[in-house]
């Protein structure tokens, strides 16, 4: 059976949790910035653990860095300038990317990194773990890739 049926029969749906975030946050992209009120939610919703970190950035550093970073149109750097927040690291930078744009960005995540890892699709940190800046590029690219050849978003 052909990769694109396999998923067809797959039902594409979202927890609870995750859509009321999603209708919260559909005003973000006009927005093109993020609030002290609204990073920690995105933020919690890839991660809990580090909270306080989260917390411990003020709302002027948070509108000006993530205004920045949505301005621009260069990934690498739109996910680095994000990393300039406190408690956000490659993962969460492209947590707040895919809530800014659900259809162009995917999450960085393990354990899709290891699916792609033994796919073949990548070929370094099979771990995946400690991503550095050039793997979330690769991680985009190929995530780009098979949501086209495949008719999905991103997310």
């Amino acid at each position: 059976m052909e990769m694109k049926n396999i998923l067809i029969e797959i039902p594409d749906c979202e927890d609870k949790k995750t859509i009321n975030l999603f209708k919260e946050l559909e005003s973000l992209k006009k927005q093109d910035y993020l609030t002290k009120d609204q990073l920690p939610k995105i933020l919690h919703w890839k991660s809990p653990r580090p909270f306080s970190y989260y917390n411990s950035n003020n709302e002027e550093d948070i509108r000006n860095i993530t205004t920045l970073a949505f301005s621009t149109s260069n990934d690498n750097l739109k996910i680095h300038i994000l990393t300039a927040l406190n408690g956000v690291n490659y993962p969460s930078a492209s947590t707040i990317l895919m809530f800014y744009d659900p259809s162009n960005y995917p999450v960085l995540e393990i354990r899709v990194w290891r699916q792609l890892y033994k796919a073949n699709l990548v070929d370094t940190n099979s771990r995946g773990q400690n991503f550095t800046l050039k793997q979330c590029e690769t991680y985009f690219q190929v995530v780009r890739k098979l949501s086209n050849d495949l008719d999905l978003t991103a997310r």
